[in-house]
């Protein structure tokens, strides 16, 4: 369990400092300041296409290239796995390279862009008449449950995406 809460925090620390960086520092950015430039307003949000567009430019692909990145042989591990003692490496014990990092990244945030389209799809949930909570949502949410306990209940404490990519997440 110390080491599901290591990988947790772990998990946390990046998923804030992903959020501190994107969402208070470049959706500022945009929203404040760019937006008229671009021709992004109120209506243009209106459209599940257009903000799911804008989801992916400007929030999933900046994390996706952290994680992407960070895991790979190119960086010594994300900042969270670094303060939490963590490296991610292949069934080689080699640290994963840029390709197989991606495809650890993408795996991994999945749950996330599934999320991404119960609040967008079929329409702009802030812009419902009827906001319920939709299918797209709770798939994302059971999809990071089935993670969290994978790790949990593995003997190599492996999630599924890691299982499946043949890595694995070491303590040091």
């Amino acid at each position: 369990m110390k080491y599901f809460l290591r990988r947790a925090i772990a998990y946390s620390i990046d998923c804030l400092l992903c959020y501190g960086i994107i969402m208070l520092v470049l959706q500022w950015a945009i929203l404040s300041n760019l937006h008229p430039l671009l021709g992004i307003n109120e209506e243009w949000f209106q459209t599940s296409l257009n903000v799911q567009l804008y989801v992916l430019l400007t929030i999933s692909v900046p994390v996706w290239a952290y994680f992407t990145y960070f895991d790979s042989d190119k960086s010594s591990g994300t900042i969270g796995k670094r303060l939490m003692k963590l490296s991610v490496v292949d069934d080689e014990d080699q640290r994963l390279d840029l390709q197989r990092s991606f495809q650890r990244t993408f795996l991994k945030l999945l749950p996330w862009e599934v999320a991404h389209l119960g609040v967008i799809w079929p329409e702009p949930i802030y812009f419902a008449d009827d906001p319920n909570v939709r299918i797209f949502t709770i798939v994302g949410l059971l999809l990071l449950a089935l993670y969290a306990f994978s790790v949990v209940l593995s003997t190599k404490q492996q999630s599924v995406f890691d299982r499946w990519l043949d890595t694995t997440v070491l303590s040091e």
